[in-house]
Parts: C-alpha cells; structure tokens; sequence
C-alpha cells in the first residue's frame, strides 16, 4: 500500500535586514507576477509598512485594506471585498491577528498570500491553522492555507516591543512538552506519530534551549528563534495536525483563557510557562530548560502569570482535560488529586532551584 501526504509549503522564505524594499524583485526571482495585488495590515505600525510596501507595485494594481480585528465577522466583510474584486494575491502585514486572519481569507478564496511579520511571536507564522474569535467571543483555531512565501526584515521585526521576542521563545519551549505528550499518546496506540514533524519540532526547541547565546540584542538569536517558528509551522504542516507544537501545556493554556485569568498574558509566555510544569508532570523536565526559560524572562511558575490560577488548578485541571476530545496528554495519566500534589512539588522544585 502506498501512503500519500502533501504539504503545500511556502516556496518563497528570506529573512535579512533592510529586504522589505526588495519584495518586487524577490518575486521577480521566482518568476512570479500578480496583475491585482490586496495587501491587508493593522491600523498602527504595519500600515506604515504598507505604504512602504505598495511603493514596490504599480498602484493601480495594488489596493490597501485594514484589519479590524481576527474575528470570523471581519473575516466575511473581508472576503465580500476580495469576491467582488479580482486580486490574485493577498499580502499580509503584521502581527499574529493580521496573518491569521489572511491565512484563513486565503483559505476561503483560494488566493494566495504572501506573509510579512511585524512581530514574532508565537508559532503561527506559518502554520496552516488560524486562531480567530467567533460570534461568540470564545477562540477558534480553524484550517488555514500556508503562506506562498514569508519575507522577515529583521529592521521592522526588532522595533517591536521585546514582550513579543520573549513570547516566540517561549512559545516554541513548549515544543518539548507537546511532543513528549504525542509520545504518551502514541504509547497507549491513540494516534501514530509523523517523524519528520516530530523531530522538526525538537530541533526548533533544542535549537533555541541549547544556543550559546541567548540574548534578544543578538541577531543571531533572534534568526534562530524565526527559524524555529517556522519548523514548528512545517512540522503542523507535515503532521496535519498542531499536535507536534501544541500538547498539555496548551490545553491547560486553553483553559486559562477560558477562565478569564490571560487578560494581557501573551499566549506564547502563558505556554512557555506551563510547558515547564508539564514536562515536572512528564518526569522530564531538566535543568537546561529552568535556565533557559530565566534567560528569556519566562516565568518559572503559573501564578507569576497570574495570582489567581493557582487557587484554581483542580477547575483548570478538569476543563483543560475536556478541552479538546481526542487529544491524549499527561493530564489524562493522572487524577485531579495528583495533578494538585504534582504542582506542590513543583513549587519546592523551582524554590530550590532558583
């Protein structure tokens, strides 16, 4: 028998310093042109770089719209303005709310788009899932079509606010919890594991945990956590799944949000954060990931996230087991009971470490 599995994977990635003016040329070089061209950003900072941006193209062949917000409402206003035009490429610029929401209008359109960060900061750079807010106000993570190509000027990504940096790095941290959970899961036969997701997703992380200079001032570092978010997005890719990026620790972080407690938490400190809780749940936890996560500003435990989630663990416990049927992790190994004992040592775990 012969089994099939396709990616669609970006032909176009660059990411350099001042390249943002070169974009018309870059896809000259894949022997790429578009006649109408949708570039779509925020209201703030990434408008100006549309405006930059545009300057590449012909104006009449390029038009500009803005964001509102990632909701499935601005999704169809937006796609009402795309069907009754005829672009034949949507250009996305700026932070995680702004490509999600193209990934998924590139979905829905069957237009391609091309990715311009503004802000690095969780692994949906490129991933083929879009993280939007429905009707109801509550998250949705739905399919998304893979950017054709990601461009990443480090001049425009080292403007924003370090949090952001800080959050990529520990977003892709919990890469070793959620591919730990994967192997759980494959142990009791609940789902078969895809290799090459696997270990593209380790090596993001171990490429991060173990570099010799973690430091945001460094480029050096800065090109190793991109490129790290972007395996992590192939490896989504190639699985078919979030299952290689997204385990225990997202499930926890799912019921968190739920519960109100990550009003101004950025989702990808929030993982970081409880991945280092749930590999002390997985008995692999080492000394290598506390020191990281002290390099990068991580907080070592959940209540400096916030004060009020540690006198809700057993509620964050049992809802973020419910929270998505199907996905098998360390929290379905244990009781509410041990979950509550696990956590008290590691609290003394982490007292006597610092």
């Amino acid at each position: 028998m012969i089994f099939k599995q396709l990616a669609h994977l970006p032909i176009i990635f660059k990411v350099d310093e001042n390249i943002l003016d070169q974009i018309g040329a870059i896809l000259r070089q894949h022997n790429l042109s578009f006649g109408s061209i949708l570039v779509l950003s925020g209201s703030s900072f990434s408008e100006q770089i549309s405006q930059r941006l545009i300057a590449n193209f012909d104006k009449r062949e390029c038009k500009h719209e803005v964001v509102q917000n990632n909701s499935t409402q601005e999704v169809q206003r937006l796609r009402n303005i795309i069907q009754s035009h005829r672009f034949d490429l949507l250009i996305a610029v700026g932070g995680g709310k702004v490509l999600d929401t193209v990934k998924r209008l590139s979905l829905l359109t069957s237009i391609n788009h091309l990715s311009i960060p503004t802000i690095i900061s969780n692994d949906g750079l490129i991933s083929p899932i879009a993280v939007l807010t429905n009707e109801q106000g509550k998250t949705e993570s739905l399919p998304a079509t893979m950017p054709m190509g990601v461009i990443i000027d480090l001049d425009v990504v080292n403007r924003a606010p370090i949090k952001f940096m800080r959050a990529a790095a520990g977003d892709i941290l919990s890469n070793i919890s959620a591919t730990h959970d994967w192997v759980i899961a494959n142990k009791k036969q609940r789902e078969p594991i895809n290799d090459i997701a696997y270990e593209l997703s380790r090596s993001s992380a171990s490429g991060l945990i173990n570099f010799s200079d973690t430091n945001f001032q460094n480029k050096a570092f800065i090109r190793q956590i991109i490129y790290g978010q972007v395996n992590s997005g192939l490896a989504m890719s190639l699985a078919g799944t979030s299952r290689p990026c997204s385990g225990s620790e997202h499930l926890l972080s799912h019921a968190i949000d739920h519960l109100g407690y990550s009003e101004d938490l950025l989702h990808g400190i929030q993982v970081g954060t409880l991945s280092l809780f749930c590999l002390f749940l997985q008995k692999k936890l080492k000394k290598v990931h506390l020191e990281y996560a002290k390099k990068t500003d991580i907080p070592l435990l959940p209540n400096d996230l916030n004060a009020k989630i540690e006198n809700q663990l057993s509620e964050i416990f049992e809802l973020g087991k419910s929270i998505r049927v199907g996905r098998y992790t360390i929290l379905d190994e244990i009781s509410n009971e041990e979950f509550l004992d696990e956590y008290e040592k590691y609290r003394s775990h982490i007292s006597s470490s610092i």
